[in-house]
């Protein structure tokens, strides 16, 4: 069974649309991640995920409900969290009473010690919300979304602004709930998150997807390219095979087919005697991935 399915989803202000008839379906238990520039069109489609937009068109299921229907958006509320981009919380409350209220609103809800314990929370429970770092406030967002035990989790760019150590607690909370069952739709502009965490990848762009699959499948079918690096040393730059790039004392290649150009060199360094020193390959990333993609619609004049 999906946790949604989405076909020919519209939303238009006037004339003017912004989502041109989105299809997504997300498996239950899946890790999925919405990319896309500002004004793509990636917070209006998650709004209306969420049920917190109408959509213009099109037929939407989130866990078997309509969220533009309000009795199904009254379920689904109890069915699912939601962590903002922004954190909205009152400052004059302590993290313990924040979650206790929040807990009340829903059937069979965690224990709130638990959910303290499993954000690494516990220690500063009666510590007030306006004393708590940047991000303790971003566990407690997430704290406050987990505590309903919801079938599906909406994350809005989960660790931006927060350190190393930080970022790296929330992706391995998040991977946590994943393994438990949770569908988890994650919005970021950190494309190594998304790289690590996602199974599957949607990019958006001027209201529609231009490409899909999972992160893997994104990096091959954007054909970016690999770099191939190593020491200039006391090479003569001239003497170098066509296509290099010599930077501050590093040669640099950019190529489609690494192993036809590893080949090349090494026979170039056999036959010239120059040893290729720290010769490092890079495969593309996502975030290569996801420059090249865009790249068309920058330069033809679409949303940046």
């Amino acid at each position: 069974m999906s946790a949604i399915n989405a076909v020919g989803v519209v939303k238009a202000y006037s004339a003017t649309p912004v989502l041109r008839g989105i299809d997504l379906s997300v498996a239950q238990g899946a890790i999925v991640a919405l990319l896309g520039p500002n004004g793509a069109g990636k917070t209006t489609l998650v709004e209306i995920l969420e049920g917190h937009r109408m959509r213009t068109g099109g037929t939407l299921s989130v866990l078997g409900l309509d969220p533009a229907e309000r009795t199904d958006f009254r379920s689904l509320r109890q069915r699912m969290g939601v962590v903002l981009q922004q954190t909205m919380l009152e400052p004059g409350i302590s993290s313990r009473d924040l979650l206790r209220r929040q807990s009340s609103y829903y059937s069979h809800p965690m224990e709130v010690q638990d959910i303290l314990c499993k954000v690494g929370l516990a220690d500063k429970q009666n510590d007030l919300v306006r004393t708590l770092s940047g991000g303790m406030r971003r566990r407690l967002d997430i704290a406050l979304a987990l505590i309903g035990h919801p079938e599906i989790l909406f994350l809005d760019e989960p660790t931006t602004g927060l350190d190393p150590l930080s970022r790296r607690s929330i992706r391995e909370l998040i991977r946590e709930v994943n393994s438990a069952g949770t569908t988890v739709i994650l919005t970021s502009h950190d494309l190594e998150e998304v790289q690590d965490l996602a199974h599957t990848v949607h990019v958006l762009s001027d209201g529609a997807f231009i490409a899909s699959g999972s992160p893997r499948e994104i990096i091959a079918g954007s054909h970016s390219k690999t770099q191939v690096r190593f020491l200039l040393g006391g090479i003569e730059p001239s003497s170098l095979p066509a296509g290099a790039e010599v930077n501050a004392g590093m040669v640099r290649y950019e190529t489609l087919d690494q192993d036809h150009l590893i080949a090349a060199l090494q026979r170039w360094s056999t036959d010239a005697g120059q040893p290729l020193q720290g010769l490092t390959v890079i495969p593309p990333s996502l975030d290569d991935a996801y420059a090249t993609l865009l790249q068309p619609a920058v330069t033809t004049g679409g949303n940046p």
